[in-house]
């Protein structure tokens, strides 16, 4: 038979590679870049077919090596490559304004004139210098215990994110060269440079996928990697410049660097989970190509098996398929993870733009691939059909019968304490300077536990007495010839005991005493000569004998529930559960709202009479109520309302902020 002699056989390139202890061949269409793999039999068949092209004299020999059905297979192939051709040429994308690939131009002719700096910055003395780097930062780290973590809890503020939009482009544009030069360094050509557009931003990419047919398995790990090490150079530059930087916006900006260099690479570039560079890197290192399109296929045919009731798809049989499909399952896993956390963070922000962002993003990211990749399922006979659409509704009206006939209670948990600065607090009845007071730990009835000293009341009490005793000679000396003088006398004696009695019950009370055996805790620094007035906190007094009293926060949304009844309620202190009466309980409003949500406060009080005070010590609750049973729609009608809840509380809290 005839050998193919076609033009395209001159568009590809032909590689042994290995993968998973076996070799494979890849083909590489030079026109659009694209590598295949092939079997044995048809790679040896078109490298034949290329020989009786470009070379008449082993023509014969190269037709004489190729049976009919090969043949037949190349011709497939190579009518499959023109098909991608034209896709990838010639026939229109659908527009996709969140994901875009603008090629600018073709870098290789330029890559001549960065072999120089690619030899002096690929190599051994890089990771000298970034070894060196690395000790600098953790040894500024240590000094001032990393407070440049604490750039970590803004980073969905307004300002860290203006800060990411400025310099995000040019980090990724380090991060491509650091590509780049590594891809130089190993002799791979760089096809294009071009700027990746995401939900309408701009990104700059490199295409080094000639790596996979000119680079050895270790260079192609290095050139992944490349990207990751460049971010973290980046990120550590950032680390040391804002130690020596303060108050100012090249400082915060510093501090932002740090923080999406270092998220970029943990969360997306170095994460295997996603396709990006530490995926490569390590489907390079292990030898499994094509391992994410691979699990993506397995669990989509795991998926249309089990929805369509095994008319459709593949079950997940054998461990190599399950490791797939669970590879598969876990990216997907992750991307919800990251974009709930993204969604709680966004969502009530900036004036409902952060729900516009985020809803946008979800699209993006999971709706659009969805809609544009779907296959085109062949046509499914009619008993089939019937069977699938039947189960499938059978399924649908056993979940909406579950919704209705399906009942179970609310509950909610309230993590309780110890009333220490409500039912247990003791306050400073007079003032005084802190003379002496009891450590933390138990005191007897009676005893002292704070010794105040005042010396204003000493000498009032000095002025009343010798006063008390004018008033006393006074009285002796007139009573008995002017009766008006002597009643006035009197009435001034009786004023005077009376200030007398107030000063020595004031004096009284600057000594404070246990009213029971128990543990002192105090709570506030009362050093010496420390002056306290009336009122002021000095300790709580936990009673060894006795209920102890536990309050803890709750959650305003169930109060209705609460009013209607409590079912149980079960006390988790460490780790043993105990059931609590419900009569024990007590739940009241504080005469306080929320600062920033607006929301009233309310407080549940437990009298726990299974131990003291002083045996609850440092051992926090948790408090499981159980309320009235309901239906599963009713749950999920109670679930939405929070979240109904917390994204307008959220919305009230940020028009605050930004009004002011």
């Amino acid at each position: 038979m005839d050998l193919v002699r076609l033009p395209t056989l001159r568009q590809i390139k032909l590689r042994l590679a290995a993968e998973g202890g076996r070799a494979i061949y890849l083909v590489q269409d030079l026109s659009t870049g694209r590598i295949f793999t092939l079997p044995a039999k048809v790679a040896h068949a078109v490298r034949n077919s290329q020989i009786a092209v470009s070379d008449p004299h082993r023509a014969a020999d190269a037709k004489a090596s190729v049976d009919e059905e090969v043949a037949k297979e190349v011709y497939g192939f190579l009518h499959m490559m023109k098909a991608v051709q034209a896709t990838d040429l010639l026939k229109r994308k659908p527009f996709n304004p969140l994901f875009m690939n603008l090629p600018l131009f073709d870098l290789g002719p330029w890559q001549r004139h960065l072999q120089g700096l690619a030899r002096l910055v690929v190599g051994w003395q890089s990771f000298v210098a970034l070894a060196l780097l690395a000790a600098l930062c953790f040894s500024l780290g240590v000094r001032n215990n990393w407070a440049i973590l604490d750039a970590f809890q803004n980073v969905f503020s307004l300002q860290a994110l203006l800060s990411f939009g400025l310099v995000a482009p040019f980090l990724k544009l380090i991060h491509e060269a650091g590509h780049v030069l590594t891809a130089t360094r190993y002799g791979v050509r760089v096809r294009q440079f071009g700027v990746m557009v995401i939900g309408l931003y701009p990104m700059p990419f490199v295409d080094c996928s000639d790596a996979d047919m000119t680079a050895r398995r270790r260079h192609r790990v290095a050139i992944s990697l490349a990207g990751i090490v460049t971010d973290v150079f980046i990120g550590l530059i950032a680390f040391a410049l804002w130690h020596v930087t303060e108050g100012n916006f090249f400082h915060v900006l510093l501090g932002n660097i740090f923080v999406f260099s270092t998220l970029n690479s943990i969360l997306f570039n170095a994460n295997p989970l996603i396709k990006l560079d530490g995926y490569y890197a390590l489907t390079d290192a292990l030898g499994r190509r094509n391992f994410y399109t691979r699990a993506m296929a397995t669990l989509s045919g795991a998926r249309d098996w089990v929805v369509s009731f095994g008319a459709q798809g593949q079950s997940l049989r054998g461990w190599r398929r399950k490791g797939l499909a669970g590879y598969a399952l876990a990216t997907v896993l992750y991307r919800v993870n990251i974009l709930w956390i993204i969604a709680s963070a966004m969502m009530p922000k900036y004036l409902g733009l952060g729900a516009v962002l985020t809803a946008w993003g979800a699209l993006a990211m999971f709706a659009l691939p969805l809609m544009r990749d779907r296959p085109q399922n062949p046509a499914t006979d009619r008993p089939k059909l019937t069977r699938v659409w039947g189960w499938r509704l059978g399924i649908l009206s056993a979940l909406v019968a579950g919704l209705f006939l399906l009942k179970w209670p609310f509950s909610t948990v309230v993590p309780v304490s110890l009333d220490i600065t409500g039912s247990y607090q003791i306050t400073v009845r007079s003032p005084g300077f802190v003379d002496t007071r009891a450590g933390y730990g138990p005191v007897t009835a009676g005893q002292v536990i704070l010794q105040q000293d005042n010396v204003v009341l000493a000498d009032e009490l000095a002025m009343l007495t010798e006063e008390l005793r004018g008033a006393a000679l006074l009285y002796e000396a007139v009573r008995g010839a002017d009766p008006a003088k002597a009643q006035a006398a009197q009435e001034k004696i009786a004023s005077l005991r009376e200030r007398q009695a107030n000063v020595l019950a004031e004096q009284a009370n600057l000594t404070l005493t246990a009213a029971t055996a128990g543990v002192f805790m105090p709570l506030t620094s009362m050093e010496a000569r420390r002056w306290l007035g009336p009122g002021d906190l000095a300790g709580a007094l936990l009673p060894q004998d006795g209920a102890a009293v536990l309050t803890g926060a709750f959650p305003e949304r169930y109060v209705t529930l609460y009013r209607g009844g409590v079912a149980e309620a079960t006390l988790k202190v460490a780790g043993q559960y105990q059931s609590v009466p419900v009569s024990g309980l007590d739940l009241s409003e504080v005469m306080q709202r929320n600062s920033e949500s607006g929301a009233r406060s309310w407080q549940l009080r437990l009298r726990h009479e299974a131990a003291s005070a002083s045996q609850m010590v440092g051992q926090p609750g948790q408090l499981r109520l159980s309320f009235e049973r309901a239906p599963a729609w009713r749950h999920l009608q109670f679930w939405w309302q929070g979240v109904v809840e917390k994204y307008r509380s959220a919305q009230l809290i940020e028009r605050e902020t930004l009004l002011d």
